[in-house]
């Protein structure tokens, strides 16, 4: 279950947009997820897949945020 989801994100994570100057990762859009399981159908709860898709989406994100942080620190530009 672990190793779908985990492929699944990889996956819908490539339709991923990115905004702004900086091409800040803009979250996933459900209509990716949709996407996918109409090509891929999985045996998972579509509440847990999503659940699942999301919460690793908003630690991508964090962690992307992180590092932007720790550059502009590095930097000596502070935000």
């Amino acid at each position: 279950m672990v190793a779908e989801i985990l492929e699944a994100y990889v996956h819908i994570g490539r339709s991923r947009q990115y905004v702004g100057m900086v091409g800040a990762p803009a979250p996933i859009e459900p209509s990716a997820i949709c996407e996918y399981l109409d090509r891929y159908p999985s045996m998972i709860c579509r509440e847990e897949f999503d659940g699942a898709i999301f919460a690793l989406d908003d630690e991508y994100r964090r962690y992307w945020d992180e590092v932007q942080a720790q550059e502009r620190k590095r930097d000596g530009k502070v935000s």
